[in-house]
């Protein structure tokens, strides 16, 4: 319990520390358009120009649709068991940035779609991948700052993706 206590200190603290932007600011801003980013429009136009334009566009289209057929049940059922509360919803002194698509912060489905993205993706087009993985960084530190998520969230929604990566790959 006591680790579990230390833990949410932690996340408080980084959530105070890098939530405290404002919209209109251009870090705001930024992070706003990367979060937006991982709202799931670019895995489908990405997955359908592969389908398209690449030989092995068919395998990696069909290994993305298995991997998000693994995780997005999983995260359901994580996010509705644990139940924990958005950063803004306990009043830490800063409004979120966006309005969340659903109630609960544990684990960030945005990190985890990013992260599964990436992984199946460097697996067919390596040089894409390591470029997605650091754009799937880059969503999880943006759900931080626009006050949706804390770091622990984004670990989470990290690690659920690599573990369900894992049994597709």
């Amino acid at each position: 319990m006591v680790l579990i206590s230390y833990l949410q200190r932690f996340d408080r603290y980084c959530y105070c520390l890098f939530s405290g932007l404002r919209a209109k600011d251009l870090p705001g801003q930024i992070a706003l358009l990367t979060s937006r980013s991982g709202d799931g429009y670019g895995y489908l136009v990405i997955a359908l120009m592969a389908w398209l334009l690449d030989e092995s566009g068919d395998d990696y289209f069909a290994h993305l649709l298995l991997a998000f057929a693994f995780e997005l049940p999983v995260y359901w059922i994580m996010k509705n068991s644990f139940r924990r509360q958005r950063p803004s919803e306990l009043n830490l002194s800063f409004a979120a940035l966006v309005v969340a698509s659903d109630k609960f912060s544990f684990p960030s489905g945005h990190t985890a779609a990013a992260v599964l993205f990436s992984t199946v993706t460097y697996q067919y087009y390596p040089n894409l991948g390591l470029v997605c993985f650091g754009w799937a960084a880059a969503i999880g530190a943006s759900r931080v700052v626009v006050g949706v998520h804390y770091p622990s969230d984004i670990v989470a929604g990290a690690s659920l993706a690599i573990v369900v990566s894992e049994f597709v790959i």
